[in-house]
Protein backbone atom coordinates (compact mmCIF):
# COMPACT_ATOMS: atom_id res chain seq x y z
CA UNK A 1 0.00 0.00 0.00
CA UNK A 2 2.76 2.38 0.93
CA UNK A 3 4.62 1.35 -2.40
CA UNK A 4 1.70 2.28 -4.50
CA UNK A 5 1.24 5.78 -2.81
CA UNK A 6 4.92 6.46 -3.39
CA UNK A 7 4.59 5.51 -6.82
CA UNK A 8 1.53 7.74 -7.06
CA UNK A 9 3.35 10.75 -5.46
CA UNK A 10 6.03 10.23 -8.05
CA UNK A 11 3.83 10.42 -10.43
CA UNK A 12 2.27 13.49 -9.71
CA UNK A 13 5.75 14.99 -9.24
CA UNK A 14 6.78 13.84 -12.30
CA UNK A 15 3.50 15.57 -14.21
CA UNK A 16 4.13 18.65 -12.01
CA UNK A 17 7.62 19.03 -13.76
CA UNK A 18 6.45 18.00 -17.09
CA UNK A 19 3.94 20.73 -16.58
CA UNK A 20 6.63 23.29 -15.48
CA UNK A 21 8.54 22.45 -18.49
CA UNK A 22 6.07 22.58 -21.28
CA UNK A 23 5.08 26.51 -19.65
CA UNK A 24 9.16 27.17 -20.09
CA UNK A 25 8.94 26.03 -23.46
CA UNK A 26 5.40 28.11 -23.82
CA UNK A 27 7.19 31.72 -22.43
CA UNK A 28 9.93 31.01 -24.26
CA UNK A 29 7.89 30.86 -27.61
CA UNK A 30 6.41 33.34 -26.44
CA UNK A 31 8.90 35.52 -25.89
CA UNK A 32 10.52 34.73 -29.31
CA UNK A 33 7.02 35.57 -30.75
CA UNK A 34 7.54 38.81 -29.03
CA UNK A 35 11.37 39.70 -30.33
CA UNK A 36 10.39 39.06 -33.51
CA UNK A 37 7.47 41.22 -33.45
CA UNK A 38 9.55 44.03 -32.31
CA UNK A 39 12.25 43.58 -34.79
CA UNK A 40 9.43 43.38 -37.36
CA UNK A 41 7.99 46.91 -35.70
CA UNK A 42 11.46 48.54 -35.58
CA UNK A 43 12.32 47.66 -39.05
CA UNK A 44 8.74 49.22 -40.20
CA UNK A 45 9.48 51.94 -38.17
CA UNK A 46 13.02 52.88 -39.69
CA UNK A 47 11.09 54.65 -42.48
CA UNK A 48 8.80 56.76 -40.09
CA UNK A 49 11.90 57.54 -38.20
CA UNK A 50 13.99 58.29 -41.33
CA UNK A 51 10.61 60.45 -42.52
CA UNK A 52 10.70 62.26 -38.89
CA UNK A 53 13.88 64.20 -39.98
CA UNK A 54 12.93 64.95 -42.86
CA UNK A 55 9.33 66.85 -42.56
CA UNK A 56 9.82 70.26 -42.20
CA UNK A 57 9.33 70.93 -37.98
CA UNK A 58 10.14 67.27 -36.77
CA UNK A 59 12.85 66.64 -34.71
CA UNK A 60 15.78 63.85 -35.50
CA UNK A 61 14.23 60.69 -33.25
CA UNK A 62 15.38 57.29 -32.95
CA UNK A 63 13.16 54.43 -33.84
CA UNK A 64 13.02 53.52 -30.43
CA UNK A 65 11.04 57.21 -29.78
CA UNK A 66 9.26 56.54 -32.90
CA UNK A 67 7.47 53.66 -31.20
CA UNK A 68 6.12 56.40 -27.83
CA UNK A 69 5.05 58.50 -30.90
CA UNK A 70 1.32 58.23 -31.32
CA UNK A 71 -0.64 58.70 -34.42
CA UNK A 72 -4.37 59.62 -33.40
CA UNK A 73 -7.57 59.55 -36.11
CA UNK A 74 -8.91 62.51 -36.18
CA UNK A 75 -12.71 63.14 -37.30
CA UNK A 76 -13.81 65.81 -39.08
CA UNK A 77 -17.86 66.42 -38.54
CA UNK A 78 -19.78 69.31 -39.13
CA UNK A 79 -20.54 70.13 -35.83
CA UNK A 80 -20.67 74.34 -35.68
CA UNK A 81 -19.32 74.20 -32.46
CA UNK A 82 -15.94 72.82 -33.10
CA UNK A 83 -14.06 75.70 -34.63
CA UNK A 84 -11.77 73.06 -36.76
CA UNK A 85 -15.04 71.58 -38.69
CA UNK A 86 -17.21 74.89 -38.57
CA UNK A 87 -18.09 75.05 -41.86
CA UNK A 88 -15.29 72.47 -43.76
CA UNK A 89 -16.77 69.59 -45.35
CA UNK A 90 -17.30 66.40 -43.52
CA UNK A 91 -14.16 64.12 -44.31
CA UNK A 92 -15.25 60.98 -44.17
CA UNK A 93 -11.46 59.20 -43.78
CA UNK A 94 -10.84 62.02 -41.26
CA UNK A 95 -7.46 63.42 -40.91
CA UNK A 96 -4.44 61.13 -39.04
CA UNK A 97 -2.76 64.04 -36.46
CA UNK A 98 0.71 63.25 -36.08
CA UNK A 99 2.07 63.42 -32.53
CA UNK A 100 6.21 64.19 -32.04
CA UNK A 101 8.81 65.99 -30.98
CA UNK A 102 9.92 69.65 -31.89
CA UNK A 103 13.48 70.61 -32.98
CA UNK A 104 13.49 73.46 -30.81
CA UNK A 105 11.32 75.42 -28.80
CA UNK A 106 9.10 77.35 -30.93
CA UNK A 107 6.14 78.86 -28.81
CA UNK A 108 7.40 82.17 -28.16
CA UNK A 109 8.63 85.40 -29.87
CA UNK A 110 11.91 84.87 -27.56
CA UNK A 111 12.06 81.06 -29.14
CA UNK A 112 11.66 82.61 -32.40
CA UNK A 113 14.51 85.26 -32.09
CA UNK A 114 16.74 82.29 -30.45
CA UNK A 115 16.57 79.65 -33.05
CA UNK A 116 15.41 81.33 -36.60
CA UNK A 117 17.50 82.78 -39.36
CA UNK A 118 14.75 83.85 -40.97
CA UNK A 119 10.89 84.42 -40.51
CA UNK A 120 9.10 84.50 -43.87
CA UNK A 121 5.53 84.54 -45.79
CA UNK A 122 5.49 82.34 -47.82
CA UNK A 123 2.67 80.75 -50.52
CA UNK A 124 3.11 77.02 -52.37
CA UNK A 125 3.56 77.20 -55.60
CA UNK A 126 3.35 73.18 -56.23
CA UNK A 127 3.86 70.32 -54.90
CA UNK A 128 4.87 66.48 -55.91
CA UNK A 129 4.40 63.15 -53.84
CA UNK A 130 7.33 61.01 -52.38
CA UNK A 131 6.92 57.57 -53.49
CA UNK A 132 6.96 54.93 -50.88
CA UNK A 133 10.01 52.74 -50.31
CA UNK A 134 9.94 49.42 -51.96
CA UNK A 135 9.70 47.77 -48.76
CA UNK A 136 6.80 49.83 -47.70
CA UNK A 137 4.76 48.39 -50.91
CA UNK A 138 5.77 45.20 -49.80
CA UNK A 139 4.22 45.17 -46.86
CA UNK A 140 1.27 46.93 -48.07
CA UNK A 141 1.24 50.14 -45.88
CA UNK A 142 3.49 53.18 -45.26
CA UNK A 143 3.65 56.75 -45.59
CA UNK A 144 3.77 59.05 -48.57
CA UNK A 145 5.11 62.19 -48.13
CA UNK A 146 4.80 65.82 -50.04
CA UNK A 147 7.89 68.09 -51.41
CA UNK A 148 6.38 71.49 -51.72
CA UNK A 149 7.72 74.35 -53.22
CA UNK A 150 7.28 77.60 -51.49
CA UNK A 151 7.56 80.83 -52.42
CA UNK A 152 9.26 83.47 -50.84
CA UNK A 153 6.33 86.37 -50.40
CA UNK A 154 7.94 88.90 -48.02
CA UNK A 155 10.92 88.29 -45.08
CA UNK A 156 9.61 89.65 -42.20
CA UNK A 157 12.59 89.69 -39.68
CA UNK A 158 16.26 88.18 -39.49
CA UNK A 159 18.47 87.11 -37.54
CA UNK A 160 21.96 89.10 -37.19
CA UNK A 161 24.12 85.64 -37.86
CA UNK A 162 22.16 83.89 -40.03
CA UNK A 163 23.14 80.54 -41.33
CA UNK A 164 22.51 81.88 -44.99
CA UNK A 165 20.37 84.60 -46.56
CA UNK A 166 16.81 84.33 -46.54
CA UNK A 167 16.20 82.25 -49.98
CA UNK A 168 13.50 83.27 -52.14
CA UNK A 169 12.07 79.97 -52.59
CA UNK A 170 12.93 76.70 -51.10
CA UNK A 171 11.25 73.08 -50.75
CA UNK A 172 9.80 71.83 -48.02
CA UNK A 173 8.79 68.08 -46.54
CA UNK A 174 5.44 68.21 -45.44
CA UNK A 175 2.83 65.56 -44.06
CA UNK A 176 1.62 63.56 -46.87
CA UNK A 177 -0.76 60.82 -46.71
CA UNK A 178 -0.90 57.12 -44.98
CA UNK A 179 -1.97 54.39 -46.91
CA UNK A 180 -2.90 50.91 -46.16
CA UNK A 181 -3.68 47.34 -47.27
CA UNK A 182 -1.60 47.56 -50.11
CA UNK A 183 -3.51 49.87 -52.30
CA UNK A 184 -1.14 53.26 -52.14
CA UNK A 185 -4.78 54.94 -53.67
CA UNK A 186 -6.05 53.78 -49.82
CA UNK A 187 -4.82 57.04 -47.84
CA UNK A 188 -5.72 59.05 -45.21
CA UNK A 189 -4.20 62.49 -45.08
CA UNK A 190 -1.79 63.15 -42.01
CA UNK A 191 -0.96 66.69 -40.45
CA UNK A 192 0.98 67.31 -37.61
CA UNK A 193 -0.40 68.93 -34.33
CA UNK A 194 -1.57 72.00 -33.56
CA UNK A 195 -0.02 73.05 -37.06
CA UNK A 196 -0.34 73.47 -40.59
CA UNK A 197 -0.47 71.03 -43.04
CA UNK A 198 1.42 73.56 -45.84
CA UNK A 199 -1.29 73.12 -48.38
CA UNK A 200 -1.56 74.56 -52.11
CA UNK A 201 -3.82 77.63 -52.40
CA UNK A 202 -2.47 79.13 -48.87
CA UNK A 203 -0.46 81.31 -47.14
CA UNK A 204 1.97 80.67 -44.12
CA UNK A 205 4.38 82.64 -42.30
CA UNK A 206 7.06 80.30 -40.97
CA UNK A 207 10.28 80.71 -38.76
CA UNK A 208 13.21 78.80 -40.67
CA UNK A 209 16.60 77.81 -39.53
CA UNK A 210 18.78 76.43 -42.26
CA UNK A 211 19.94 72.86 -41.48
CA UNK A 212 23.20 72.02 -43.07
CA UNK A 213 23.67 68.60 -44.58
CA UNK A 214 23.67 65.29 -42.84
CA UNK A 215 26.23 63.13 -43.94
CA UNK A 216 25.83 59.96 -42.42
CA UNK A 217 26.92 56.54 -44.56
CA UNK A 218 24.55 55.84 -46.65
CA UNK A 219 22.41 58.30 -45.26
CA UNK A 220 22.96 61.41 -46.46
CA UNK A 221 20.14 64.30 -45.93
CA UNK A 222 21.29 67.32 -48.23
CA UNK A 223 21.17 71.08 -46.57
CA UNK A 224 18.04 72.31 -46.33
CA UNK A 225 15.53 75.19 -44.62
CA UNK A 226 13.29 73.77 -41.43
CA UNK A 227 11.13 75.28 -39.17
CA UNK A 228 11.74 75.24 -34.92
CA UNK A 229 8.58 73.30 -33.62
CA UNK A 230 4.76 72.63 -34.17
CA UNK A 231 4.26 76.88 -33.59
CA UNK A 232 6.46 78.12 -36.24
CA UNK A 233 4.26 77.95 -38.70
CA UNK A 234 1.27 80.05 -38.71
CA UNK A 235 -1.90 80.16 -40.99
CA UNK A 236 -1.63 83.78 -43.08
CA UNK A 237 -4.08 83.69 -45.55
CA UNK A 238 -5.20 87.01 -46.89
CA UNK A 239 -1.91 88.42 -44.65
CA UNK A 240 -4.01 88.11 -41.89
CA UNK A 241 -2.02 85.97 -38.96
CA UNK A 242 -4.13 82.70 -37.90
CA UNK A 243 -6.69 82.72 -40.69
CA UNK A 244 -6.03 80.00 -42.94
CA UNK A 245 -4.94 76.02 -42.99
CA UNK A 246 -4.55 74.11 -39.89
CA UNK A 247 -4.82 70.40 -39.79
CA UNK A 248 -5.90 70.01 -43.04
CA UNK A 249 -8.73 72.01 -42.06
CA UNK A 250 -9.68 76.01 -43.48
CA UNK A 251 -10.05 78.14 -40.67
CA UNK A 252 -11.31 82.01 -40.28
CA UNK A 253 -10.38 84.83 -37.89
CA UNK A 254 -12.87 84.89 -35.88
CA UNK A 255 -12.83 81.08 -35.26
CA UNK A 256 -9.27 80.60 -34.83
CA UNK A 257 -9.87 83.25 -32.04
CA UNK A 258 -12.28 81.01 -30.45
CA UNK A 259 -10.11 78.40 -30.31
CA UNK A 260 -7.62 80.66 -29.02
CA UNK A 261 -9.77 81.59 -26.11
CA UNK A 262 -8.83 78.82 -23.61
CA UNK A 263 -5.26 79.97 -24.26
CA UNK A 264 -5.39 83.65 -23.96
CA UNK A 265 -3.51 83.78 -20.66
CA UNK A 266 -0.07 84.47 -21.31
CA UNK A 267 1.16 82.27 -18.08
CA UNK A 268 -1.22 79.22 -19.78
CA UNK A 269 1.63 76.70 -21.19
CA UNK A 270 -0.04 76.24 -24.15
CA UNK A 271 -0.11 79.99 -24.65
CA UNK A 272 1.74 80.75 -27.85
CA UNK A 273 2.90 83.55 -30.63
CA UNK A 274 -0.17 82.27 -32.60
CA UNK A 275 -2.19 83.18 -29.53
CA UNK A 276 -1.16 86.13 -28.94
CA UNK A 277 -0.95 87.42 -33.03
CA UNK A 278 -4.13 86.15 -34.42
CA UNK A 279 -6.32 88.28 -36.45
CA UNK A 280 -3.14 90.79 -36.61
CA UNK A 281 -0.92 91.71 -39.34
CA UNK A 282 2.46 90.74 -40.30
CA UNK A 283 3.57 94.35 -38.47
CA UNK A 284 2.55 93.18 -35.63
CA UNK A 285 4.81 90.00 -35.79
CA UNK A 286 7.39 91.88 -36.59
CA UNK A 287 7.30 94.23 -34.29
CA UNK A 288 6.92 91.61 -32.03
CA UNK A 289 10.29 89.84 -32.87
CA UNK A 290 12.28 93.17 -32.94
CA UNK A 291 11.29 93.53 -29.31
CA UNK A 292 12.09 90.05 -28.26
CA UNK A 293 15.13 88.97 -26.62
CA UNK A 294 17.10 85.25 -27.05
CA UNK A 295 16.49 83.33 -24.47
CA UNK A 296 19.40 82.15 -22.16
CA UNK A 297 19.92 78.62 -23.27
CA UNK A 298 23.54 77.66 -22.53
CA UNK A 299 26.85 77.06 -24.23
CA UNK A 300 24.80 75.24 -26.86
CA UNK A 301 23.11 78.38 -28.42
CA UNK A 302 26.50 80.35 -28.39
CA UNK A 303 27.62 77.29 -30.46
CA UNK A 304 25.13 77.60 -32.31
CA UNK A 305 25.51 81.15 -33.22
CA UNK A 306 29.08 80.65 -33.29
CA UNK A 307 28.13 78.24 -36.51
CA UNK A 308 25.89 80.46 -37.74
CA UNK A 309 28.10 83.52 -37.67
CA UNK A 310 31.31 81.74 -39.58
CA UNK A 311 28.36 80.61 -42.16
CA UNK A 312 27.06 83.97 -42.92
CA UNK A 313 30.74 85.06 -43.42
CA UNK A 314 31.23 82.56 -46.12
CA UNK A 315 30.14 82.90 -49.82
CA UNK A 316 27.80 79.83 -49.93
CA UNK A 317 26.40 77.45 -47.09
CA UNK A 318 26.89 73.80 -48.22
CA UNK A 319 24.15 72.49 -49.44
CA UNK A 320 25.38 68.78 -50.43
CA UNK A 321 28.15 66.54 -48.79
CA UNK A 322 31.25 66.53 -50.07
Amino acid sequence: MEHAVNRVGHESEDAEHAAEHAAEHADAARAEHADAENDSRVKRLSRVTRMATLVGTAAAVTAAAVCATVLVRHEVTNDPSRPEAAGAATNPGGVIIAHGSDRHPSQTAADWVTYADHVVAVTPVSEREISPTAEELENGEGLILRDVTLRVDDVLWSSDTPGKPAPTSFEWVAHGWQFTEGDTANRTEMAGEHQPRIELGHSYVMAIEWQPPVCAEEDEIPGQWRGLGSDSNIPFDGKVLGRGESEGTATTTARALSAAKAETDPDDPNYSLEDQLIGKSATALTEALQKAEPTETGASTTASTAKKGAAAQSSEATVTCE
